[in-house]
């Protein structure tokens, strides 16, 4: 079971979301909404949400059960309530969830992703630079596929400031079908040995396969982007077997199929869930939760306003108490907004990094570097002084 907590921008919102869940009687309260305090949590066993439910009335707070496909309810406390009873939320098993979720979403960054060799700092963005060496990825298809001109791109990335490089073999934009291992091995395994010997900085390998996984790690890499979110128990092996770092990604089916009509009870609550079942299901393949970071894969099965509603409401992700990576760059959903071809869709991907680094991601992935790493230095001056204010 997991919570999380739900910061409403207005009554609007509040009630358009309630009645959607099947919660209209909410509205009736007669209660100033910024009085209250709301988590939403979900589980697959509707035991879990009942006993929870129960342990909220019994401290004071009210909890509406959502008609939606997993058990799912609304725990509603005044700030009073919540405030006044803290010491008991904390021992009681039933209430933990809610209480490491509230802890988890007012907390600052977690203090580092541990990899294989180093720890990477997250108190300030770190930015990933994307490297395609393929010949069909949506952005950039093709103009990497030589191995120099890969090696050249990735170090001018790394001028530009990129903390990480990542590189993949395959693309999985929408309608895309899959490629084989060997060809995934033969264009990526070359160009992570020579940018292992030329780089400092951490290279990732974006990839849904184990066997390429494996040989990205020997050839150097330290961190696997899985976009399958580590579906396939072969890669968290793989994964727990070097201690790399990991990128647990949701997406919903495959990138051939993921598009067709995207539909979700609660777009935030159902990624959440999933991420939260493949963090355990890591755990118990032998990977340290340190070691993972969560992406709640813009792009991959998702409408326009699905991927809107996971950057607004991003920081609820943090309830799961990892890291977030954010890879919003140039991809579909701005196009649509701003009405521009993939080639330019700078601003729009620079606005949508922007308010994720604002809203709690740790990690942004960017085509364009300099100027995303720009941003993320304004960004975190920002954050630093809101904290100190």
């Amino acid at each position: 079971m997991i919570a999380r907590l739900r910061n409403y921008s207005g009554l609007p919102e509040a009630i358009s979301e309630w009645t959607r869940l099947g919660l209209p009687q909410v509205a009736e309260a007669p209660r100033d909404l910024y009085d209250l305090v709301f988590f939403f949590i979900e589980s697959r066993d509707a035991r879990e949400v009942e006993e929870i439910a129960l342990a909220t009335e019994e401290l004071g707070g009210d909890a509406y059960c959502c008609r939606t496909a997993t058990a799912r309810a609304m725990l509603v406390f005044e700030h009073g309530v919540l405030q006044n009873n803290s010491c008991q939320i904390g021992p009681d098993d039933r209430l933990r969830p809610i209480w490491r979720a509230l802890s988890n979403y007012l907390a600052p960054e977690p203090p580092s992703w541990r990899l294989a060799d180093r720890e990477l700092r997250l108190d300030s963005t770190l930015v990933m630079g994307v490297l395609n060496v393929t010949p069909d990825s949506f952005s950039d298809g093709g103009l990497y596929l030589d191995k120099d001109k890969a090696v050249k791109r990735a170090l001018d990335m790394v001028g530009e400031g990129a903390d990480i490089i990542d590189v993949g073999g395959e693309s999985t934009r929408p309608y895309s079908d899959e490629v084989m291992a060997e060809e995934e091995l033969r264009r990526v395994v070359p160009v992570i040995e020579e940018l292992r010997s030329r780089l400092e900085v951490p290279i990732s390998i974006d990839t849904r396969h184990h066997q390429v996984a494996r040989a990205a790690l020997e050839a150097g890499a330290q961190i696997v982007n899985d976009v399958s979110g580590l579906r396939d128990a072969r890669m968290a092996e793989v994964v727990a077997q070097h201690r790399s770092g990991v990128v647990v990604m949701h997406m919903l089916g495959d990138p051939r199929t993921m598009q067709e009509h995207p539909s979700y009870d609660d777009v935030v609550g159902d990624i959440s869930l999933f991420l939260d079942e493949r963090m355990k299901s890591a755990e118990v393949s032998g990977i340290d939760p340190s070691s993972m970071l969560l992406d709640p894969g813009i792009g991959f099965g998702k409408s326009l306003d699905h991927n809107l509603q996971v950057v607004v409401r991003l920081r609820e992700f943090r309830c799961l108490g990892r890291g977030l990576l954010i890879g919003a760059s140039r991809k579909a959903f701005i196009g649509k907004v701003l009405g521009q071809d993939v080639t330019d869709r700078k601003e729009g991907s620079l606005a949508i990094a922007s308010i994720a680094m604002m809203n709690g991601a740790s990690v942004v992935r960017a085509h364009d570097v300099k100027e995303t790493k720009m941003v993320a230095r304004m960004v975190d001056a920002v954050r630093r002084a809101q904290s100190i204010s």
